[in-house]
């Protein structure tokens, strides 16, 4: 039981995301996914594909990161589990749902989908 609630609060997270005014944010993760210079790593949080990516690439990821972190710490608390399970369990559905063309973390790098 309470295995599903946590996993309901991880879909909870992502409603969350758009409700503090992430989807602006959104836009500019999906370009910088599609250029090439972002990914979704196994632990939940994004990371550069290209360590070349520009400043403002590198400010986005920042700041997402850091709201990803406060949000799982947030559901972590919650649930009486750890931040990282939270990370993993949400990287799970995120690289479960990441289109082709863009980058996910794998056990031996990134790789393009």
């Amino acid at each position: 039981m309470k295995n599903k609630n946590f996993k309901c609060m991880l879909a909870g997270l992502f409603l969350g995301f758009a409700l503090a005014g992430v989807p602006v944010v959104a836009a500019d993760l999906s370009q910088a996914k599609a250029a090439g210079y972002v990914g979704e790593q196994m632990n939940g949080f994004l990371g550069l594909v290209n360590p070349n990516a520009p400043a403002d690439v590198k400010a986005l990821v920042q700041e997402i990161n850091s709201l990803r972190e406060a949000e799982y710490q947030r559901i972590a608390i919650k649930n009486g589990v750890t931040t990282e399970d939270v990370g993993k369990l949400t990287a799970q559905k995120v690289i479960g749902q990441t289109p082709s063309g863009q980058y996910v973390e794998t056990p031996s790098g990134w790789q393009k989908r």
